[in-house]
């Protein structure tokens, strides 16, 4: 069994556009996002976070008949040209397994790399007390009303790369069109993937309808959007159905049609589509469209929460929280809500806020050299360093982590790490102070250390792994006997989350 740290970076969650991190194999019952030494030799290495390996609880397999593959209407194109009304033609699967994340089987065959676009959430419909989903900074507009139009970026004043040769694969196409997002070029993104849709490349057509649902190289031309959407959902891509339903749902460019949506995303869904998951999820917890049905909302926000989806991880851990469908389980919602949490979701930040209220005496240890942790800054916490004595091994503004030896400041530990996040004042991001740690009884000391100071933990794996809900701070410990150290980690999820973005 593994701990619930690993040293891969967090992926950025790309919101728009872009490649979806694998999701990880979950070889211990339960994961924690926790911070792991972020001392990279590159200059400007970033924080180092774990993926939360979160495995999610086990809860009823929905029961929902699979749909005959619905007709994708016919929307106009910008042009006033029409799309064809050829009904999807890819097999349904059949409806996953309880606790297995749809889509987890074998391909007998190497699959072609996915490049297509996250589809995106719907907004929490804000029951229970909770914002709308934060993990999603343009959220689309709710069901029945169009958002204002963006104006459409600038194309950049740099050249055009060359067109890609006839003889590129479409993933490859996809690469290139992705990597010139990536950097801003929106209008070279649109150039490329225009050509691999109309070449009848689905992904494609998908990433294609996103930049004229964003405008993002070219004006918002929801028509086109919509179109564009619905060709990838005819051919049977899963971010193409999702996004199709989505449209539906909100009345885009269509009329309002939440049933038609929830077929949508049930199709996408069970493909392993995660955005698509938690989108059926949340019609079915409102019964917007279908039947509300809890355990049927429960069990797809679990398959999306094994994807890692940052508002389904949101809405299981309070299902978890209040005892909803399942049995209340608050350390299991902890360590949902915080899964959530650091990838930025603001209604998991309030709930974990929420939970914390009830040991006041822990916020109040929120503290480090003088300094409030989650009130701080860069320079406030140089000058209290300096003022303590410490010895800087790097204190470069070009970096985002000054890194201090251990020593006299901190008695028995070997290195510590401050990150701070990207604003003008650069707040504080994470702390990770690193013991030496020959074998576990030396783990055990920097555990015992934290429970003197913050009492028993919120949530754990073993002795080793311990994760301490301070309110806007989280705390953890781990021991990594292969690298035989254990380090306590201070982590503010509202600053971190925007040091993962690229």
């Amino acid at each position: 069994m593994t701990g619930f740290l690993s040293y891969a970076r967090l992926a950025a969650r790309i919101i728009i556009l872009g490649r979806r991190p694998g999701v990880a194999a979950f070889a211990c019952l339960w994961g924690l996002l926790l911070a792991s030494p972020p001392f990279a030799h590159s200059a400007r290495a970033a924080a180092q976070i774990a993926q939360p390996q979160v495995q999610t609880p086990q809860v009823q397999t929905p029961q929902v008949a699979v749909p005959v593959a619905p007709v994708a209407p016919t929307p106009p194109r910008g042009d006033g040209s029409q799309i064809s009304r050829t009904p999807v033609r890819s097999a349904q699967p059949a409806s996953p397994a309880p606790g297995t994340p749809a889509g987890a089987t074998r391909p007998q065959t190497p699959r072609t790399p996915d490049y297509s676009v996250p589809a995106q959430p719907l907004p929490a419909l804000g029951q229970g007390g909770l914002a709308p989903a934060g993990g999603s900074p343009a959220a689309p507009a709710p069901a029945g009303r169009t958002p204002a139009a963006k104006p459409s970026p600038a194309p950049q004043a740099a050249p055009l790369a060359t067109p890609p040769p006839e003889t590129d694969s479409p993933g490859e196409r996809n690469r290139k069109a992705l990597d010139a997002f990536a950097r801003g070029e929106y209008y070279q993104a649109l150039r490329l993937w225009q050509e691999a849709a109309e070449a009848g490349d689905p992904q494609a057509m998908n990433n294609l309808g996103v930049l004229y649902d964003k405008g993002l190289g070219v004006e918002p031309d929801v028509g086109r959007a919509l179109h564009w959407y619905a060709k990838s959902a005819d051919a049977g891509h899963p971010s193409g159905m999702c996004n199709f339903g989505r449209m539906l749902e909100q009345g885009r460019g269509v009329p309002p049609d939440a049933a038609e949506a929830a077929r949508w995303f049930d199709l996408a869904a069970r493909r392993g589509q995660p955005e698509a998951q938690y989108n059926l999820g949340m019609l079915y917890e409102q019964g917007h469209g279908v039947q509300k049905d809890d355990a049927a909302a429960a069990a797809w926000y679990s398959r999306a929460a094994t994807a890692n989806q940052p508002d389904a991880l949101a809405r299981l851990g309070h299902f978890y929280r209040v005892g909803r469908v399942v049995k209340q389980d608050i350390p299991s919602a902890t360590l949902l809500l915080y899964g959530a949490a650091m990838q930025g979701n603001a209604a998991a930040m309030k709930e974990l806020e929420s939970l914390a209220e009830a040991t006041p005496e822990r916020r109040a240890n929120a503290v480090l050299f003088g300094q409030r942790l989650d009130g701080t800054n860069r320079a406030q916490m140089r000058a209290a360093l300096k003022q303590a004595g410490a010895v800087a091994e790097r204190e470069k503004d070009g970096y985002p982590c000054d890194v201090y030896k251990g020593g006299k400041l901190i008695p028995g530990a070997e290195q510590m790490g401050i990150c701070y996040g990207p604003a003008d004042d650069q707040p504080l991001a994470f702390v990770s102070i690193d013991y030496p740690a020959r074998d576990a009884s030396f783990g055990k000391r920097v555990r015992s250390m934290a429970e003197q100071r913050f009492g028993k933990p919120d949530a754990e794996e073993g002795e080793m792994s311990c994760l301490w809900n301070l309110g806007k701070v989280l705390v953890a410990v781990q021991y990594m006997p292969e690298k035989k150290i254990a380090s306590l980690m201070y982590m503010i999820p509202r600053v971190y989350h925007l040091t993962q973005r690229p």
